[in-house]
């Protein structure tokens, strides 16, 4: 099969799964709202997903690296088409079966996710083989790929549970068919990882990368899905609380904007480089905060769109600088286990609703704690601007995807 169709048909994949993983939120907010279960169980759906997410992303990475890639996305689509059902069929089962979807969830996704992206690269070619740009592109496709699936997912179910007919139903078929597509597409996508490593897994950090780890991708990760889920979560609640009526549709509309312009800012993320990238991602997520203050004040509403912009923005900067240093310090038969670390911090952002509820309480209501937040990216922003340009210096990872041949350029879009 053509090269391009190969990563076309993985990207599908990912882009389905990125939508199965996000279309639940309008849905997990109607139930929350219809069974009077409160703020706090909204974010422990939420929290439940990181729960599952954890040891995928611990696990994932480094059994790809042993046993190949192809092995353990397929797996992560096919748990991941189980869980949607799963989701479904909770308008029958209660909140134990949004619990239990939600947690396998974050099982399948974070091993299509972290290996589907290393997978991508490596089906871009090899540095060595006249298509350096097209490699380093690869990240930031990914990025995008997933970055719009969690755009599109929550904006199509958001309009369904407002309007459609049969919300608790309807609103995650179109995730269940697009993944049952991007697993038939995968049959025809081969095994990169043709030099396997036999044995014990090699979880962790490599040695090499140790000091980019702590220094940079620690706390570019948690410039991520710290700050984006609060559209999903903090904002629609409270913005509801003070008396706006189409929620539902708030939710998808925001998870456009947060995810939509993380997926178009990829781009420059390659051109500035990790070392710009980084802080600028921090510095977006705190400003974003800034307006989502505005936005949960009684008719401040409107301030939701501009202020997910901005943390989209960030989340699009932070992920696809993140990805790429990942690329560049870690040895080939050990990026898996360090992409795998790297998404840690990442999607332990789905936690920090919880910990605003719990560690707030009545206090969340007045959006303080949102202040807070964004003090806290101000704080990642002075940490990624200092010792992580520091720590990118000394492995060499600080400079923007250089200039490639014309053949080359005509060549990336079509990853």
């Amino acid at each position: 099969m053509d090269p391009i169709r190969q990563r076309r048909r993985l990207l599908v994949a990912l882009f389905a799964t990125a939508v199965s993983t996000q279309s639940p939120s309008p849905l997990l907010l109607r139930y929350t709202d219809a069974l009077d279960l409160g703020a706090l169980v909204l974010t422990l759906f939420f929290a439940a997903y990181a729960v599952g997410l954890v040891p995928s992303l611990l696990l994932a990475g480094p059994l790809s690296d042993r046993d190949g890639r192809r092995r353990v996305v397929v797996g992560g689509v096919v748990a991941a088409l189980a869980c949607t059902l799963v989701l479904i069929a909770a308008d029958a089962g209660g909140v134990a079966f949004l619990v239990a979807g939600r947690v396998a969830q974050g099982l399948a996704s974070g091993a299509v996710f972290t290996v589907g992206t290393v997978w991508l690269r490596e089906l871009s070619g090899g540095d060595d083989d006249g298509a350096p740009g097209r490699v380093r592109r690869a990240a930031a496709v990914a990025s995008a790929a997933m970055a719009a699936g969690f755009a599109v997912g929550p904006l199509v179910a958001g309009l369904l549970v407002q309007w459609g007919p049969a919300p608790e139903l309807v609103s995650l078929l179109p995730s269940a068919v697009l993944l049952l597509v991007g697993l038939l597409g995968l049959r025809g996508v081969p095994e990169t990882m043709t030099d396997r490593r036999p044995g014990r897994l090699a979880l962790g950090v490599p040695p090499v990368a140790r000091r980019a780890f702590w220094a940079y991708l620690l706390p570019v990760g948690l410039t991520v899905y710290t700050y984006a889920v609060l559209s999903l979560t903090v904002f629609p609640l409270l913005v509801a609380g003070a008396g706006f009526d189409a929620v539902f549709a708030l939710v998808g509309a925001s998870a456009l904007l947060v995810q939509g312009s993380a997926a178009l800012v990829t781009p420059l993320a390659a051109k500035l480089g990790p070392a710009v990238s980084g802080p600028l991602a921090a510095v977006l997520a705190a400003c974003g905060c800034g307006l989502g203050y505005l936005a949960v004040q009684p008719g401040g509403w409107p301030w939701v769109l501009p202020a997910c912009l901005l943390i989209g923005l960030g989340e699009g900067l932070g992920m696809t600088s993140g990805v790429a240093v990942c690329d560049r310090v870690a040895p080939p038969d050990r990026r898996g286990a360090l992409l795998s670390a790297f998404y840690l911090p990442v999607y332990a952002g789905f936690v920090v609703p919880t910990v605003l509820a719990l560690v707030s309480g009545d206090a969340l209501r007045g959006g303080v704690p949102i202040l807070v937040l964004g003090a806290g990216g101000l704080l990642l922003g002075l940490v990624l601007a200092g010792p992580g340009r520091a720590a990118l210096r000394a492995a060499g990872a600080t400079t923007a995807v250089p200039p490639v041949p014309p053949r080359v350029v005509e060549a990336a879009p079509e990853l």
